[in-house]
């Protein structure tokens, strides 16, 4: 195992010179929102830590991987088992390896049992968790410094829109019903994967002629078309996978779609009422969604005015520079730590979570 025994760390004030992103199924259509999220966090952890080489890892890498000298690694969870988690990826580098938990809190407990130098969460209880055995920073998704609205297009207008895969993963079926369903009322486009008939037939056998998803199935949303497609529909939805929900992982919907002004109607995730207030149409799903659908369709001007302030939010607090930052923050912290000691003999007391540093690390910069 290539721990910090084998060699000394850098000091703190050196920046890292090789940065690895590890996402298990990089190169799979079926992850395409960590695609999205990698090629991003490479662009702004190149403007954080100037000079440095970063990698864009995946499965297939792992070879390589064990033979680079590597400052930096985050490591990505695409599923909740092998071989979509690498347990053992901190045996492939001698640097620091932080992994990255943005979903499954359910198996919270198990990540902390994971031997990497430290935590980032996109949750602040997970965080605190976290923090009990190694440190652990509160850091939330974000979108890019100059995403904004743009042009609407015809292609992606309709009513109502949702981005996402249809129940693959952690999501369950009964879930995706619950808070999707009463859009079919409407003029409701769905872009995403697994919408078809045939992945969601095992779900519908008592009633076949209900299986109908496909039908408000436009297709894969190029990876560049976000903007685009919140910025063209009345009403974006959006919802939690339930362990997200429940430890307040809010995804990154979320920040996309207020990213550009769009008005959203969301579930209400732990904590998310409380940062975003009144910039979020909250709701508990079923019939109460299609009641909120009907009154929003018809006050085009709230609709502006409540995205406007989600807009503003996610423009001050959830861009990617701040998100670098952040790790920035982390690294450094993770180094000291394992400089002292290493050079006192001492066990580790790193222990702890930075539950606030994301939003003192904003706060800094302006």
């Amino acid at each position: 195992m290539r721990r910090e025994g084998d060699r000394m760390p850098r000091h703190v004030a050196d920046s890292p010179r090789s940065i690895v992103l590890f996402c298990p199924g990089l190169k799979e259509e079926n992850i395409w929102g960590e695609q999205l999220a990698v090629i991003s966090e490479t662009k702004y952890l190149a403007k954080e830590f100037p000079g440095a080489t970063i990698h864009q890892f995946g499965l297939e890498d792992l070879d390589r991987l064990a033979t680079m000298q590597v400052d930096l690694l985050i490591s990505y969870f695409t599923g909740p088992r092998p071989p979509w988690r690498v347990d053992n990826i901190a045996e492939y580098v001698e640097g620091v390896t932080i992994l990255k938990v943005v979903n499954h809190g359910d198996l919270l407990e198990e990540f902390a049992q994971i031997p990497v130098d430290g935590f980032m969460t996109n949750s602040a209880r997970a965080a605190e968790v976290l923090g009990q055995r190694r440190p652990a920073a509160f850091i939330p998704l974000a979108v890019e410094d100059d995403y904004d609205p743009v042009t609407p297009q015809d292609r992606y207008r309709a009513d109502v829109v949702f981005l996402g895969s249809g129940g693959r993963g952690n999501k369950r079926p009964v879930t995706t019903r619950h808070f999707l369903q009463a859009a079919k009322r409407f003029d409701f486009a769905i872009w995403g994967n697994y919408w078809d008939r045939d992945y969601w037939a095992r779900e519908y056998l008592a009633n076949p002629e209900a299986n109908d998803w496909y039908r408000f199935r436009r297709g894969q949303l190029p990876l560049d078309d976000i903007a685009a497609l919140y910025s063209s529909a009345k009403i974006v939805l959006n919802f939690h996978e339930d362990s997200q929900r429940e430890w307040g992982m809010w995804n990154n919907r979320v920040f996309e779609a207020l990213g550009v002004g769009a008005l959203m109607i969301c579930d209400e995730a732990a904590g998310l009422r409380a940062e975003f207030g009144e910039a979020i149409v909250y709701t508990s799903g079923g019939e109460e969604t299609a009641g909120l659908i009907e009154y929003y369709l018809a006050r085009p001007e709230e609709r502006r005015r409540i995205g406007e302030r989600g807009r503003r939010i996610v423009k001050e607090r959830y861009v990617y520079s701040r998100w670098a930052r952040a790790v920035h923050t982390l690294y450094d912290r993770i180094v000291t730590a394992r400089h002292r000691n290493v050079t006192t003999g001492e066990l580790s007391d790193a222990a702890g979570a930075l539950v606030s540093s994301f939003t003192e690390t904003s706060e800094d910069s302006e």
